[in-house]
């Protein structure tokens, strides 16, 4: 793998990273009582969306350099080219105005409405960046490619803000009791969503079961599945026996706190896995 082809992958698994923390806290603010959103959550945000806008230059730059053939050190000049004159880079364009209305409407601490509104768009956008987008905005697999990166962006930033932020050591467990509960069902939505339009995605893209085997794409797209079933099963593990225990006790919220940490970290590896597969052809591209 090439310089390139490596900072395109690094900078798409940031890019998921930081939406799926803008989605989790989006979603945490909704099943939290009033008043009791952890006051760092903002600045959490702003610092992921900042990252966003980061890693989404860095694949702008990756396009570049890869559309012109050229080294990463030289594709800066072509840089505003392709953002001006392509495609692509007009979706990278909008993809950069999302999220600054983004990191703006969470400076001033307001507009949950106009955030769902943002990552609801930039979900559509990104979606018609990749394979999925080229038949155009409203396809099928436009649509279900949409609906997979919000479904991912949800059960991981729901993961994610709830097992390093929000279920603080000091929560009262009364307080977590209706806030895990709604986690839950939340998570659970997100699975099956991501479960159907997976296995979609995967058909339309492996053209069969053999390259599963016989590619690398294949065995990539097999270590990301891989990695989900276990966060899967430790997601079920807190659902059934986790989550019914914590309710009465401090010990316990830390027991589910544990468990989502430790799904967190299956969770960046299965993101890893995706963006290795944005930087590999396709078996039925081929």
């Amino acid at each position: 793998m090439d310089d390139a082809a490596l900072l395109q992958a690094g900078a798409a698994a940031l890019l998921t990273l930081a939406f799926s923390w803008l989605a989790g806290s989006w979603c945490a603010r909704r099943w939290l009582a009033a008043g009791a959103v952890p006051a760092g959550l903002r600045h959490a945000d702003m610092a992921a969306a900042v990252l966003a806008l980061a890693a989404t230059l860095a694949a702008m730059w990756t396009a570049t350099a890869m559309m012109g053939g050229l080294p990463l050190a030289e594709a800066g000049s072509m840089l505003w080219t392709m953002l001006t004159s392509t495609a692509h880079g007009h979706a990278g364009c909008v993809l950069l105005l999302l999220l600054l209305l983004l990191l703006a409407v969470r400076w001033t601490g307001r507009g949950d409405a106009v955030v769902l509104a943002l990552l609801l768009a930039f979900a559509a956008v990104r979606a018609s960046m990749g394979h999925a987008g080229e038949g155009g905005y409203g396809t099928v697999p436009h649509v279900a490619e949409t609906v997979h990166l919000l479904a991912i962006a949800v059960w991981t930033g729901v993961v994610l803000v709830s097992g390093w932020h929000v279920l603080a050591p000091g929560m009262v467990p009364q307080a977590a009791q209706g806030y895990l509960e709604r986690m839950s069902l939340g998570a659970t939505l997100a699975v099956v969503a991501l479960g159907a339009t997976g296995v979609y995605s995967a058909w339309q893209r492996l053209g069969g079961a053999a390259p599963l085997v016989h590619t690398a794409y294949g065995w990539t797209l097999l270590a990301k599945v891989a990695l989900v079933a276990v966060a899967l099963a430790l997601g079920a593990w807190n659902k059934y026996f986790g989550l019914p225990a914590a309710s009465p006790t401090a010990a316990g919220i830390g027991t589910v706190r544990r468990v989502l940490r430790i799904e967190s970290v299956l969770l960046l590896g299965a993101v890893a896995a995706a963006a290795l597969l944005t930087v590999q052809q396709p078996p039925a591209a081929m």
